[in-house]
């Protein structure tokens, strides 16, 4: 029996991620790269469960900073304001990631990958997996004007960088990109002007697998 994947479910219950496994952490830096080809067979949610938690899960209870937030990321954040959120662009449609609950909860219908593609870059469309990460700077309680152009972007990348450790670690293709039209896909994802696409990162197999 095949191992289930990304549906169009309105709500997706990811299986737990697995912690354990996987190369030695330096070696996983060592082989931490960029892939510009994909397969577009489907992840399995275990994969997509570990990717997800990788990036932007919770590894440990509330750590007494930050606000009106629950546990802390395995991602650093600036302030603990988790305000970083992960949308997953599939062909089933657009679903939000919630890491207190460990889901996925389906906001459209709508495969809406083609928006972070470019002419310049066709691979986009072959891969299965698009997260979209969404900073919401709602969340970033008192914070000045210069939080505001640098935090979006630094937490962002720090969840990058662990799925690209991940995928290193586990054989997968993985590439961020921010080569897109933001205006468009704010516009399909109907986000709120607090809200700020920053990158979006594919992940699938290599064309070798």
């Amino acid at each position: 029996m095949s191992e289930p994947t990304l549906s169009n479910k309105p709500l997706i219950e990811l299986p737990p991620p697995r912690m354990t496994g996987g190369l030695p952490l330096m070696e996983a830096i060592a082989r931490r790269h960029s892939t510009r080809a994909f397969r577009k067979d489907d992840l399995p949610l275990q994969e997509v469960s570990n990717i997800l938690w990788a990036a932007a899960g919770h590894n440990r209870p509330y750590a007494g900073v930050g606000i009106h937030v629950e546990g802390c990321r395995a991602s650093p954040g600036a302030h603990n304001w988790q305000e970083i959120d992960i949308h997953v662009a599939s062909a089933h449609g657009l679903h939000l990631y919630d890491p207190h609950r460990h889901v996925l909860v389906k906001q459209l219908d709508q495969d809406i990958r083609a928006y972070t593609a470019h002419p310049t870059q066709p691979f986009v469309a072959d891969a299965p997996l698009n997260l979209i990460y969404v900073s919401d700077t709602a969340r970033m309680h008192d914070a000045i004007e210069w939080d505001f152009g640098v935090f979006p972007w630094a937490d962002t990348a720090v969840m990058v960088e662990n799925v690209y450790l991940y995928c290193a670690s586990e054989g997968l293709a993985t590439v961020c990109r921010a080569l897109f039209d933001r205006p468009a896909l704010t516009e399909v994802m109907r986000l709120r002007p607090q809200q700020l696409v920053t990158f979006h990162q594919l992940v699938g197999y290599k064309i070798s697998n």
